[in-house]
């Protein structure tokens, strides 16, 4: 787990739930983009307080853990990702699509970040140990979002136990700030690709 998690339970708040537009920028993109965010943004509207859930990728089942909510997202919006967060890294990387990033980068301004768009998946390992024998060592997955319209913050939705949203920790699937990780941190920020077959051919 999230070495959030430590922190009591009574301090999580439920995660935020915003509209598509209160994006910025959000009219401009095509169609498929503004259609997964927007099935990633109505599945949080639509199913009340969604929890982490260790295991789960149905809301049926009050909540999802973090590759469950993209496995769910993703195939409401047509798109057949692997069910783990390390098997929707290698789906992306497979189609040519990892943009990597790692230790080095430590602000959302660098260069690296010019090809993330709405929609990408962004990676994480390091937030707690993997005992699956998955073939790379990726432990949380969430989608960006995009800029908020009101300030500009970077925005992306996933399920978490213990990320923030304007400077309160959250417990379930939802809206989050998008940050890389602090100094110290145990966990690094790999890197982010599109969802094969959410862009068409050109």
């Amino acid at each position: 787990m999230l070495s959030a998690c430590l922190v009591s339970a009574a301090e999580y708040a439920r995660p935020a739930v915003i509209k598509l537009d209160d994006l910025a920028g959000v009219k401009s993109l095509d169609a498929n983009r503004r259609k997964l965010i927007g099935n990633a943004l109505t599945t949080a509207r639509n199913h009340g307080w969604l929890k982490y859930q260790f295991g789960s990728a149905d809301p049926k089942r009050g909540g999802f853990d973090c590759s469950g909510a993209m496995y769910y997202v993703l195939n409401e919006s047509g798109l057949k990702p692997g069910r783990s967060s390390a098997a929707q890294y290698l789906w992306i990387k497979k189609a040519g699509g990892i943009t990597e990033v790692g230790k080095a980068v430590t602000t959302l301004d660098d260069p690296l970040f010019d090809k993330l768009e709405p929609g990408d998946l962004l990676f994480w390992n390091g937030t707690y140990r993997p005992r699956d024998g998955r073939k790379v060592p990726i432990t949380h997955v969430s989608m960006y979002l995009g800029k908020a319209k009101a300030d500009g913050r970077q925005l992306m939705i996933g399920s978490s136990k213990g990320r923030s949203y304007r400077g309160k920790r959250q417990n379930g699937y939802g809206v989050f700030d998008f940050r890389l990780p602090s100094k110290g941190s145990r966990s690094t920020f790999v890197g982010y690709g599109t969802p094969p077959g959410l862009v068409a051919a050109e």
